[in-house]
């Protein structure tokens, strides 16, 4: 089962990744660079971290950010016998949790995946086009894409509930919040009243505000 969850997943990531990507204007990179899709106003939350020294961008912005692209690999130590050790686990597998966890991949990929393809069907979010999406999915949640992702990594945890993999994903949701803060920043400059309203009706998150 957890082989199974392991090739759909990373497949249909794959897949995304090189096919349907959506470019974020919270990359990192925009902190670094001159970027025409980039263009804020008054901001303080994005000025303040446009005006952050370099050395701290390095060790705030850069380097969590290579972190999540590390915990990316993490679920991969499952094909390593020795971190199947009782030490290195949080708890034992049961029938139980390998069914949650492959509901949870599941569903997290189609989430994600689906939302995505929302996204490339209405604009490429390119050369400054950008649409703000409150339909379908995005009436529950401003973020399906990282809900997706959530339930992703949650469904890997309970599959292989390796410490490094539950451990991981804390860090990785705490930053991707910080990441959609400064989305939201960003979207407030360009749509002002209309997205200031979008989130005082939507949540943040389909689990969590």
């Amino acid at each position: 089962m957890t082989e199974v969850a392991f090739i759909i997943g990373y497949l249909s990531l794959a897949v995304e990744l090189l096919f349907f990507h959506v470019p974020s204007v919270a990359n990192t990179q925009n902190f670094f660079r001159k970027n025409d899709n980039f263009k804020t106003g008054q901001n303080k939350f994005i000025t303040n971290i446009q005006n952050w020294s370099f050395p701290k961008k390095i060790v705030l912005l850069a380097i969590p950010a290579a972190m999540v692209q590390l915990y990316f690999l993490l679920p991969f130590l499952y094909f390593f016998p020795s971190s199947h050790a009782e030490l290195f686990l949080v708890f034992k597998s049961s029938n139980l949790t390998d069914f949650l966890g492959l509901l949870c991949v599941l569903s997290g990929r189609f989430l994600t995946f689906g939302s995505m393809l929302y996204l490339r069907k209405e604009n490429r979010q390119t050369n400054n086009s950008f649409t703000l999406h409150t339909g379908g999915i995005f009436r529950y949640t401003r973020n399906p894409g990282l809900d997706g992702m959530f339930l992703f990594f949650g469904g890997l945890g309970l599959l292989f509930p390796s410490i490094w993999l539950w451990f991981g994903l804390i860090f990785y949701i705490y930053y991707m919040v910080f990441r959609v803060r400064i989305e939201e920043a960003f979207l407030q400059d360009i749509f002002k009243d209309e997205f200031i309203n979008y989130q005082k009706q939507t949540n943040r998150f389909l689990f969590f505000k």
